[in-house]
């Protein structure tokens, strides 16, 4: 008989995990949506089948608290989502942008997986650019970008991914670019040249370069107004002007920021920093 394993997290549960998590590590949940946050806290519990003083007591460890930051994130779970983004991203924006600058430098912040990354370095080396672009990978946690770097993504995500990119209209097969060992994907590493990957926090407080281009996609809906609005300035100064600014489809920049960014695109939430 199978056993099912429900769990339901009051609001006050979140407030006092999250100022624990502050208080004992530093990392800062509070201005992540709450609604969002419980339902992957409860995901995450139920799938350790353990409750919430398990997790306090585990997230006394360092080493757990990376494993769950890795987990409690928003993954990007297809790789080429939204095709007709990757499509004018191609066509339009980083074709430009290699024209006019030397090297291109894109960045990926907070990232939970690794199927954007491996989208992009995809498209860029079926279009030649590889050698053009600098790409910057960045997470909170270190067991994310030591499984970014490994080039591993789960097979099942595999039949979404490959339809993707038929509709992407990419150049040859998907499977060009990854083996297949005991049902793990697993990218080829020469896709990884020009990429530096890196532990950041939210405070996107690292000394990098003023980017070119920067995919934050589908992560904004997460995040309260406040942080919202806090994200949209950290990431404006790390634009170069006339820099570009890729949210999901579902997102958009407040009104507020007018005087800050230019909508190129917003069915797909594409924005340039004002000079």
């Amino acid at each position: 008989m199978q056993v099912t394993f429900n769990i339901d997290v009051g609001i006050r549960d979140i407030r006092q995990l999250m100022r624990f998590i502050k208080e004992k590590h530093g990392v800062d949940y509070s201005e992540y949506a709450l609604t969002s946050f419980r339902r992957r806290l409860e995901k995450f519990l139920i799938a350790n089948k353990f409750g919430l003083d398990t997790l306090f007591y585990k997230l006394e460890s360092k080493e757990f608290l990376d494993y769950f930051i890795g987990q409690i994130a928003v993954s990007v779970t297809e790789m080429f989502r939204d095709s007709t983004f990757w499509i004018l991203l191609k066509n339009n924006y980083i074709a430009n942008i290699i024209k006019e600058h030397s090297k291109a430098k894109i960045w990926l912040p907070l990232c939970a997986s690794g199927e954007e990354f491996y989208s992009l370095a995809i498209l860029l080396k079926e279009n030649g650019w590889t050698e053009h672009v600098e790409i910057f990978v960045s997470s909170m946690s270190d067991k994310t970008l030591e499984a970014i770097q490994n080039g591993r993504m789960e097979f099942e995500k595999l039949e979404i991914s490959v339809k993707n990119y038929s509709r992407f209209q990419g150049t040859g097969q998907l499977a060009n670019y990854f083996k297949n060992s005991d049902n793990v994907i697993e990218f080829d590493k020469s896709l990884f040249v020009n990429t530096r990957f890196f532990k950041e926090g939210i405070e996107f407080n690292c000394d990098l370069p003023q980017m070119h281009l920067i995919l934050f996609r589908n992560q904004m809906i997460y995040f309260n107004p406040s942080l919202q609005f806090k994200m949209c300035d950290l990431l404006y100064d790390r634009l170069m002007p006339k820099g570009l600014l890729a949210l999901g489809i579902l997102e958009e920049i407040e009104m507020n920021f007018n005087n800050k960014f230019i909508a190129l695109n917003k069915e797909e939430s594409i924005y340039q920093r004002r000079q």
